[in-house]
């Protein structure tokens, strides 16, 4: 699923968990609601998206994890 998705939830419905690598890198890069293109955002353009939307992600270090 792609991040731009989220819009497509106005209820608020889903948790938005976001990789700490992904939460660093600039640019992002998504599908924009469909696979056959990728779409690049600034850190900071996709923190403005969320913050549109009212999303705050659960913000979560995967590479941590991988070891339990």
């Amino acid at each position: 699923m792609t991040a731009f998705a989220l819009v497509n939830d106005p209820g608020h419905r889903v948790t938005f968990v976001l990789d700490a690598g992904l939460a660093a890198a600039d640019p992002v890069n998504f599908h924009p609601l469909i696979n056959t293109a990728t779409t690049a955002i600034s850190q900071a353009g996709f923190r403005r998206f969320l913050a549109h939307l009212g999303v705050t992600p659960l913000i979560v270090d995967f590479a941590q994890t991988a070891d339990l």
